[in-house]
């Protein structure tokens, strides 16, 4: 069952005006690219025909071929000017995140099993990772570990799973990856926290905005209230503007990491990528979860790293030249991984 049941496509473009689809659980769901040689047009709905056909990489390119781009032109933008991203890391924290979350999760009804089962391999994911992270470090000591599990313990679930989620599933794929993304957020600011600090911090979690975000808008759509129309459109356009924001943003923080400790970059990258999405499988699979919620659980548990753990590994002083140097190559990789799984949850 997916977590959504029925998004229409009037619906659809009302909240993300750039994009058009609608869900669904045969095969590989509609995506929300407008038109190209991969889609084909039913109602007022583009619809990407997914699936096991000598197509199917030039289909998966037109997903992930924007989220790339739109990163690399930050990372160009980063080439030739020198500017903070401070103030645009506080307005995606404090508006347009939770803005995108009440948006997602207004949209339509929500199943509360399904909600849960979704938070649930977001956990697993993490708990494996960490697990994993125990036992190759069993092997190779290091004298501060705590930077070696933030990068393989969070993915980056915003900046690249809402962007790869909206296009290959349409907003109702992109609601379920706003649902993974609290998940693993408030691991990040308790768990996450904890481990960068070497002690305490389970309190941040409540200065986080997404929390009161995630509260407000799973109280309207479990309540059956409706946000009035003129609101809703500002929460809607406001939200919108977290994609472009995050992926321009990511890649600006790329163009300044350097690549060191090759070695233990390129095996947390396998940890972060490879069990994470081997986890994810595992899970869904165990948990019987079908359609929608578990092919974006898979693709959102094989995310690079995160950009937040090196924010937190710096602040806190740990190993932040191997976070950075993890979420480079974790990136670089993801440019093969992701077409992989997107291949392979289409089936």
């Amino acid at each position: 069952m997916a977590l959504l049941q029925k998004v229409s496509p009037r619906a659809i473009n009302q909240s993300f005006p750039y994009s058009r689809g609608e869900p669904s659980v045969q095969g590989f769901p509609q995506g929300a690219v407008n038109g190209g040689p991969a889609g084909r047009r039913r109602g007022c709905a583009w619809t990407i025909p997914f699936g096991p056909s000598p197509m199917a990489f030039t289909e998966v390119l037109s997903v992930v071929f924007p989220v790339f781009s739109i990163i690399g032109l930050g990372y160009l933008f980063a080439s030739f000017r020198s500017i903070s991203l401070e103030p645009i890391m506080e307005v995606l924290l404090y508006l347009t995140i939770p803005a995108l979350v009440i948006s997602s999760l207004t949209d339509s009804p929500i199943v509360t099993s399904d909600l849960v089962e979704v938070s649930a391999v977001a956990a697993a994911v993490v708990a494996a990772t960490a697990l994993a992270s125990r036992l190759y470090l069993s092997f190779r000591p290091m004298e501060d570990r705590r930077g070696f599990y933030m990068a393989a313990m969070f993915m980056n679930s915003g900046n690249m799973g809402f962007p790869l989620a909206l296009l290959a599933f349409g907003s109702a794929g992109l609601s379920v990856a706003v649902v993974y993304f609290i998940a693993v957020s408030l691991l990040v600011y308790s768990v996450g926290i904890s481990i960068a600090k070497g002690r305490g911090g389970m309190t941040e979690i409540f200065r986080l905005p997404l929390i009161y975000a995630a509260g407000t808008g799973l109280v309207l759509n479990l309540s059956g209230l409706a946000l009035p129309a003129a609101l809703k459109n500002t929460v809607d356009l406001l939200g919108a503007a977290t994609i472009p924001l995050m992926q321009v943003s990511l890649g600006y923080r790329l163009y300044s990491a350097r690549v060191a400790h090759l070695g233990d970059s390129l095996a947390c990258t396998a940890i972060r990528i490879g069990v994470g999405a081997a986890a994810a499988w595992f899970v869904t699979g165990l948990f019987g979860m079908g359609g929608l919620n578990r092919q974006v659980a898979i693709l959102a548990s094989s995310m690079p790293s995160a950009v937040m753990n090196f924010v937190m590994t710096h602040r806190y002083g740990g190993r932040s030249d191997l976070v950075a140097s993890t979420i480079a190559v974790s990136t670089v990789v993801s440019v093969v991984t992701t077409p992989v799984v997107l291949v392979l949850i289409s089936d």
